[in-house]
């Protein structure tokens, strides 16, 4: 029975190989490490001054980058669903179904058959936490979801609940450990997303823990959070409208938090056996246009485009990872299988993800030579070079510049056919692969 809480919370209360492949786990260490995966809420590469932004200030992320892996050519779907399904389940949005925003209708949600790395961490006796932003499914509906995906502890926005949309914001709704709050006015939801996460930090450190935080910044409506403004117009322009001011806003108050949890970590002595993970969900909101050093870059989500799937990656791991920037393809579906090698976990089933777990640590292993991605009725390949569609439209677009890579340059139907050839057969074995047998209901999408 749902209980409403009126009072605050606690103080502020990858291609991969298209068959599916099995995992090999890393080496055992007796002091496990400690995991924790953030995921910003529609956030493309270029809103982080360490990938090359001029209007946006993000000391701790850059920092992050600085001290560890950043990845120049790491990618998402373009929209939230299918990319929060796929990271954690380490599966193809065309395997799990999940291929467009969930819907709203009863029993629509993410199926607790569908295994996630929340389960495979908390059966390898680990601590699990999540905060944030779920939407896979309604909370008056379904009460329990972050459970049965395997996150003993939770602090996540509503979403809707009882019909009506909810704020992630402002006067937040949060289902927190199977208890209803509702905020006042001046209470912000992400102060008590990542407050959860940090009290539970200094619950668990002495023992390994997994924390998946899928923020809820910095997603639409877009509002100025409660402090850091000053800090924010730092590098801020003249020209920019008034919704990328509150955006560029939201992404330093995002940093701060990334920052508090680098820092909490440091107060007990984690850092040196937490691996932390930082990327978005998707592209940038279409109405924000960001700045980059030789051009301006409109936010590309809900489009297979550049813009539209490429994603920030970064890896912080202190004393474990070489700092540096890496090259190599990344694609969110391995996540699971990377973090779990990492943690010495095996897997008792087959993903479509690859381990990638070398590209953090600088050690040998087999790098991803294509993203595939699946996304409504659509679906392309891409290598370093070009990116080819299910229409057979090639784009010419190498990752040796922004200006390259975000050109959208379609090649001449008569140009690059050897290239052509080679990744139509990769992508024809993506597009035949076929749906899991489970509630088709349940992906009921809009």
């Amino acid at each position: 029975m749902t209980h409403i809480l009126r009072a605050h919370l606690s103080a502020l209360c990858l291609a991969g190989l298209l068959a599916w492949t099995p995992v090999s786990a890393a080496g055992s260490d007796p002091a496990r490490p400690n995991v924790i995966v953030i995921m910003a809420d529609d956030l493309g590469a270029e809103g982080l001054a360490c990938y090359g932004s001029t209007i946006y200030t993000t000391p701790n992320l850059d920092r992050m980058a600085a001290e560890g892996v950043r990845f120049n050519n790491a990618y998402a779907t373009p929209l939230c669903t299918p990319t929060r399904v796929m990271i954690m389940s380490g599966l193809y949005p065309n395997r799990t179904g999940f291929k467009a925003l969930i819907g709203k209708d009863d029993e629509v949600r993410l199926p607790a058959s569908i295994r996630t790395f929340g389960h495979d961490f908390h059966d390898a006796g680990y601590a699990t936490a999540i905060a944030g932003k779920w939407q896979l499914g309604q909370f008056d509906e379904y009460p329990d979801q972050p459970i049965q995906h395997g996150f003993e502890d939770y602090s996540m926005w509503t979403w809707f609940y009882d019909g009506k949309k909810s704020s992630r914001y402002y006067s937040p709704h949060i289902y927190h450990n199977s208890q209803l709050f509702i905020g006042a006015d001046k209470d912000y939801g992400p102060d008590y997303y990542s407050k959860h996460l940090l009290d539970f930090i200094d619950t668990n450190r002495g023992k390994p823990f997994l924390i998946y935080y899928p923020m809820a910044l910095v997603h639409s409506p877009f509002k100025h959070p409660p402090s850091l403004e000053k800090l924010a117009r730092t590098k801020f322009t003249d020209d920019l409208d008034k919704s990328t001011v509150a955006f560029g806003h939201m992404i330093t108050y995002m940093d701060d938090i990334v920052g508090k949890i680098m820092a909490k970590l440091e107060e007990h002595g984690l850092e040196k056996n937490t691996l932390i993970l930082f990327t978005g969900d998707n592209g940038t909101h279409r109405s924000i246009t960001s700045k980059l050093p030789d051009m301006d870059l409109k936010g590309g989500k809900g489009s297979m485009t550049e813009s539209g799937t490429r994603v920030p990656l970064l890896a912080w791991w202190p004393g474990k990872i070489k700092p540096g920037v890496r090259d190599e393809l990344f694609c969110l579906v391995d996540v699971l299988p990377t973090i779990a090698s990492v943690a010495g976990i095996k897997l008792d089933r087959k993903v479509d993800g690859m381990d990638l777990s070398h590209n953090l640590l600088g050690t040998a292993g087999e790098d991803r030579q294509q993203v595939l991605m699946s996304f409504k009725k659509g679906y392309f390949v891409r290598d370093r070079r070009f990116r080819l569609h299910e229409n057979g439209t090639l784009y010419d677009i190498p990752v040796s510049s922004d200006k390259e890579r975000y050109s959208e340059a379609k090649a001449g139907s008569e140009d690059f056919i050897s290239d052509r050839e080679r990744l139509g057969a990769v992508l024809n074995d993506f597009m035949a692969i076929e749906q899991a047998n489970t509630n088709s209901k349940s992906r009921k999408a809009k």
